[in-house]
């Protein structure tokens, strides 16, 4: 072999192990943060249930699946979720659309506001932010209280302690994310193609319809996905804000792990619970890559 081919072979080796070096922690941190949680919820999903303790150590058992499949009760939890889910996820991309739309139309101090605004509320903790979502919506709240003072109600909304309350609440959490996703995507909109369109006689809602929309479908993607995921899983704005009417699977999981201390039921609820929201995703993004091409985005 010639020097040139030696050289040649020594720098691939070394491009391999430098590429190996950075491999193996983000490996090693994949192997620790996820697989190995995800690996022992799924391993306490097959223990034997009972009643002295969380479960049975070593034993193996299909009982906490057998609970899931067969409680009528979860089941009705489960389709609550997931219509829940979808109706905050397509609130959330909705109203996201049109926020970061109107942020990418504003200029200066304005845009500066509404993109504050949307980031402002991720600078605080989940709880902090639900119990002002409370104080502005309870009947004697912030809104309640200034739309009796100018007349426009005789008797306080009901906003809170039912299905609306805990819509409101997803909606705080997830919202941020939804407007940030979309307008992350919008701002790399060409401006050229919108005048382009205008000038061949769109109107604006068509231009929005036909030319921004299709844009930022990788946006809506992201923040769908985000809603969706963090809505089925939601537990703080459903228990805080909602009824004993709203009770999600991971207000169901919450129960089982502390009041019940039934582990396999709660793990096995968990797992059905990832496999359900991973179909539907993966449903919801194939059929929208074979309208717009949003997974080649």
């Amino acid at each position: 072999m010639s020097t040139l081919g030696r050289r040649f072979g020594i720098d691939a080796l070394a491009e391999r192990w430098r590429l190996l070096a950075l491999l193996v922690p983000l490996l090693a941190l994949d192997l620790g943060v996820f697989a190995l949680p995800m690996g022992y919820l799924l391993r306490i999903s097959f223990a034997a249930r009972t009643p002295g303790s969380a479960f049975v150590e070593g034993s193996w058992s299909l009982e906490g699946y057998q609970y899931v499949l067969e409680s009528t009760l979860v089941h009705e939890i489960i389709a609550f979720t997931l219509v829940f889910g979808v109706l905050v996820t397509v609130l959330s991309v909705a109203i996201g659309v049109v926020y970061a739309y109107a942020a990418r139309q504003a200029s200066g101090w304005q845009r500066t506001l509404l993109l504050g605004g949307a980031v402002l509320s991720l600078f605080t903790t989940l709880v902090v932010k639900l119990f002002a979502v409370v104080l502005v919506f309870s009947p004697v709240g912030v809104l309640n209280d200034l739309l009796l003072r100018v007349g426009v109600l005789g008797d306080p909304l009901l906003l809170i302690d039912n299905l609306t309350g805990a819509v409101l609440a997803q909606l705080y959490i997830v919202l941020p994310y939804s407007i940030l996703a979309v307008y992350a995507v919008l701002s790399t909109l060409d401006e050229a193609l919108v005048e382009a369109a205008l000038d061949l006689g769109a109107d604006h809602p068509r231009v929005f319809r036909e030319v921004i929309l299709p844009h930022v479908r990788p946006g809506i993607a992201v923040g769908a996905i985000i809603s969706f995921t963090w809505t089925v899983g939601a537990y703080a704005g459903p228990l805080l804000l909602g009824s004993g009417s709203e009770r999600t699977i991971g207000v169901l999981v919450s129960e089982l792990l502390l009041s019940r201390f039934d582990w396999p039921a709660a793990a096995a609820l968990a797992v059905v619970t990832i496999v359900l929201v991973f179909s539907v995703l993966l449903v919801a993004l194939l059929r929208l890559d074979t309208r717009g091409g949003v997974l080649d985005a």
